[in-house]
């Protein structure tokens, strides 16, 4: 007599679809038991039809997975016999995948989030499953938290700005996590970074002054001139993101066209980003006179050239610029400011699985863990330090050191000067 065979229907060229599923049919013969193993060792369920002939998979597929199959078949003589077929699934055709920052090897500020950006948005109830499959770890050891800014991108942080010269390692393994509607997850990846010295700095728009801390002690004060009345600074805690040497600021961009008498349409020097909005610590030679006096910027932050070119050779990604007593509160929606101008419990808030630890954290806002301001009475004004030798060519590179946040929903190229 000729011996059982067990038969794939779906399968073409060696493949099976990942979505369907997998039935397993054996000629001249009937199931008694089947397991479906994957190469990870585990067992998909499924059931034996009373009739014997078809074995009909419970348990969901993987694209790209192989598997065995292993069955004990009753021949028509009655002795029952092994059976074995390998097999592997189709690829998927969706994926959702992670990039991470900061960088493996960067060396950041103490406020600068950790950042993973998904290649597609993520609805609210599968957020705690995505969450699993990431992970920090921080030496010292520090609690924190998940915060979706977007469907698309989440940050993780400690309560207040991080220790410097913290350790940190940030990982993601999305292999294998089906989301649902054909979509699954793709990749496994790690980044480890570190936290650089404490930088912090105190702008106080209506003492017109700039106070910059490093590791907690006053190191530089700096006259500046802030924004107008018409334009003024955002408040709140804003962390620097990118640097530029040169950057064509234009007006028009945020809405003042060129040629009114507010317009401008200029190359601006020693740039340091602090919004995606348009606000920049950079170089204003033509406010010197107002700088330490009057707020006359149409929302950045105004330095004479050679204290904005040690402010944007000192400064790291990520470092803290924190504004005070300016009348616009701050954009929670902008990159620049979305980490650290809400409480710790509004921060846990936007996490889908929330540690316990971070959920019985208890911390200062993180405006209130900067360096004291000097008293009024005091000046602590020095003289600006020298410029380095060689002065911006009238058409120098730009230096654009990466982003760590995606694309905004406001436009990236929005200046104010």
């Amino acid at each position: 007599a000729q011996r059982p065979v067990l038969h794939l229907p779906r399968l073409v060229h060696g493949r099976v679809p990942w979505e369907h599923p997998l039935v397993l049919r054996v000629v001249r013969g009937s199931l008694t038991s089947v397991a479906l193993i994957d190469r990870a060792g585990t067992v998909i369920d499924g059931h034996v039809e009373s009739s014997g002939a078809r074995w009909v998979s419970e348990g969901r597929l993987q694209p790209l997975q192989s598997y065995v199959v292993h069955a004990m078949v009753r021949e028509v003589t009655g002795a029952t016999v092994p059976r074995s077929l390998t097999f592997r699934t189709t690829k998927a055709s969706r994926h959702l995948t992670a990039l991470l920052s900061p960088g493996d090897g960067n060396v950041v500020g103490v406020g600068s989030p950790v950042i993973i950006r998904l290649s597609r948005p993520v609805p609210t109830n599968q957020r705690a499953m995505v969450e699993h499959r990431l992970a920090v770890s921080t030496q010292p050891y520090v609690v924190g938290a998940w915060h979706w800014i977007t469907p698309q991108e989440l940050h993780w942080r400690p309560p207040t700005y991080w220790k410097a010269h913290t350790a940190v390692t940030v990982s993601s393994n999305l292999d294998g996590l089906y989301l649902g509607h054909g979509v699954w997850g793709q990749g496994s990846h790690s980044a480890s970074f570190r936290i650089g010295p404490s930088h912090i700095s105190r702008v106080d728009v209506a003492r017109h002054q700039m106070y910059v801390y490093e590791n907690r002690h006053l190191i530089r004060t700096f006259p500046i001139s802030a924004g107008r009345d018409q334009y003024p600074t955002k408040n709140g805690v804003h962390i620097t993101f990118e640097k530029s040497q040169v950057v064509t600021m234009d007006s028009a961009t945020v809405g003042i066209p060129r040629n009114s008498p507010d317009g401008y349409y200029e190359k601006v020097y020693w740039d340091v980003r602090i919004s995606y909005g348009g606000a920049f610590v950079h170089a204003a030679p033509w406010s010197v006179a107002q700088q330490g006096i009057s707020n006359v910027s149409h929302g950045c932050v105004n330095l004479s050239v050679s204290n904005a070119i040690w402010f944007y050779n000192w400064s790291l990604r990520g470092d803290v610029v924190d504004v005070y007593n300016s009348a616009a509160a701050p954009d929670l929606g902008d990159p620049g400011m979305a980490d650290w101008n809400m409480s710790w419990k509004e921060w846990v808030a936007g996490d889908a699985a929330p540690t316990g630890a971070a959920l019985h954290a208890h911390a200062r806002m993180p405006h209130d863990a900067d360096p004291p301001a000097p008293k009024s009475t005091v000046t602590t004004q020095q003289p600006p330090p020298p410029p380095p030798p060689s002065s911006p060519s009238p058409t120098p590179s730009h230096h654009h050191s990466p982003s760590p946040s995606p694309s905004p929903s406001a436009s990236p190229h929005r200046h104010h000067h």
